[in-house]
């Protein structure tokens, strides 16, 4: 298939490094946020942890090896106990996907400690990093998507905070959906998009 076209195992095996990273980084801080405004429930579901597997999607890891763009596991919130009501998820998904952006360029700043090991061992993680960066950008494009089961699905959860369950039931048809967008269309590579000025690679 077409999206196959020139990836090496290395790359995939690097695309999944980084992917581990991002649903670490990306999962723990909409936890943290979440709990910074009072809402108690992420950390009480587990999610309040850099553990990635607390946080990865089985089929976001797939899709970040092979299209360098994913999605965390669904993080849901509780507007009874955020300061900001039901405009807590709305909040928490919009700083969450934001700080993900200012993280992109503040990577680069550990190329220097990377550089001082051994030179195969740096180029292999130097590698990784850029994938980070570059798996990162997408996601935070893909995930500003409304969607059930991506990040944007917190804004669905601010508009109808009662909806739960028919959000839950949803998810897998979005997902499945969003899937097959990707894997027919392919997604844009942000380093196209205007997004260098963020220092990918």
């Amino acid at each position: 298939m077409q999206f196959l076209r020139e990836l090496s195992m290395g790359e995939i095996v690097s695309r999944l490094a980084a992917f581990l990273l991002y649903a670490a980084l990306q999962g723990f801080l909409l936890a943290a946020l979440a709990r910074a405004m009072g809402d108690r429930r992420p950390q009480h579901d587990g999610r309040l942890s850099l553990n990635p597997f607390v946080h990865l999607s089985v089929w976001g890891a797939a899709f970040a090896a092979l299209f360098a763009v994913s999605w965390v596991r669904s993080i849901w919130y509780d507007a009874a106990q955020s300061r900001f009501g039901r405009y807590g998820a709305a909040l928490v998904t919009f700083l969450g996907l934001a700080a993900m952006v200012v993280l992109v360029p503040l990577i680069d700043l550990l190329q220097p400690l990377v550089l001082l090991l051994p030179r195969t061992g740096s180029y292999a993680v130097l590698y990784v990093l850029d994938q980070l960066q570059l798996i990162a950008i997408s996601s935070v494009l893909l995930n500003l998507l409304p969607v059930p089961g991506l990040v944007g699905g917190g804004f669905l959860q601010a508009l109808w905070p009662n909806a739960e369950r028919r959000l839950r039931q949803a998810e897998p048809i979005c997902i499945a959906i969003v899937m097959a967008v990707i894997v027919a269309l392919g997604f844009p590579d942000p380093t196209t998009m205007g997004l260098p000025l963020l220092s990918i690679g």
